[in-house]
């Protein structure tokens, strides 16, 4: 199958007023499949947001390229950009900041079907708010007449009111109540079913994105550090970090094991050699010289460690 969104050594550096720059975005490599399903993980700060924005080319990459349906969409005018949002889109985490507080449910969902000159609208209001499960009579309410759940509900439905290909959803349910994260994240597995929607789901939880990606890339300042098929990751993950991010989920059948020792160097001045390495319980003289490349191993996944957990033939851990 060929890829709908495609990046190709995406970089992404902002220049301080000291002169100094910060790279947030370091040689990112992605395919994103018509209807797939893609986690990406890490911690706050990793650069998660700032590649989901270069994705939807809402921020301009320095460096590196991104083809969305076959289409060379880097260097593209906003003239020519503007003819594709409606196929990608994207849902914020703060679902309050999003919404205009002095407009209706109604002329928050319309405003974009008016703008691109759609007809009947509003029958497709009605039927938007359907597909999120609100009923009509919310098209007559404001922002602060609905939980937190519902005005992410809105949200996701402003979101899909063009029809859109790819949805990026950064952090669309850490400000829930886990109870309605479980809501939020069943809605989004029904909606890519039912309009084969691919999505970018963006998350520092892992517990939240076991339960709707196909696929998980997991990222750490600014690059991918493993990337494979959902279940795998989860069920042995072969990167360091992606084990710790994995032991941090809590569970009722053993205690919490000590956290990552250290904080996250800072982009501006990164490590040498694996990014990863002065945080790393396995690391080796050769971790802090040497820069380990994102390469497959026998599992069917992409990793870059010099020593991955597991083993190059597929099973088990390295020596």
């Amino acid at each position: 199958m060929s890829a709908l969104l495609e990046a190709k050594d995406l970089e992404r550096r902002y220049r301080l007023r000291d002169g100094r720059e910060l790279q947030a975005v370091a040689g990112v490599s992605l395919t994103i499949a018509p209807g797939e399903a893609l986690a990406l993980v890490g911690e706050s700060g990793c650069g998660k947001s700032t590649l989901g924005r270069l994705l939807l080319r809402l921020d301009d990459p320095t460096s590196g390229t991104l083809r969305f349906d076959g289409e060379e969409i880097t260097t593209l005018s906003e003239r020519r950009l503007r003819a594709l949002r409606p196929r990608m889109q994207m849902v914020f985490q703060d679902s309050y900041a999003s919404l205009n507080p002095r407009r209706t449910a109604g002329d928050a969902l319309a405003e974009p079907l008016r703008i691109h000159r759609r007809p009947g609208v509003a029958a497709r209001v009605r039927e938007l708010l359907g597909l999120v499960g609100l009923p009509e009579a919310a098209a007559a309410k404001f922002p602060h007449e609905f939980s937190g759940g519902q005005r992410q509900r809105l949200n996701i439905a402003r979101a899909i009111a063009l029809g859109p290909a790819l949805i990026v959803a950064d952090e669309p349910v850490s400000a829930l109540d886990v109870s309605v994260q479980a809501q939020i994240i069943n809605l989004f597995r029904d909606l890519q079913a039912r309009l084969g929607l691919a999505c970018v789901f963006i998350s520092h939880d892992l517990a939240v994105v076991r339960q709707m990606a196909d696929r998980i890339a997991v990222m750490y300042l600014g690059a991918i550090v493993e990337e494979g098929e959902g279940m795998a990751v989860l069920a042995a993950p072969a990167h360091p970090y992606t084990r710790a991010l994995l032991d941090a989920v809590p569970r009722a059948d053993r205690p919490l094991p000590p956290p990552l020792s250290g904080e996250v160097p800072s982009p501006i001045s990164p490590p040498s050699g694996c990014r990863f390495h002065p945080r790393c319980p396995i690391a080796r003289d050769r971790c802090g010289i040497e820069t380990p490349a994102l390469r497959m191993t026998g599992t069917g996944r992409a990793v870059a460690c010099h020593f991955p957990l597991v083993s190059e033939a597929g099973s088990g851990f390295s020596s």
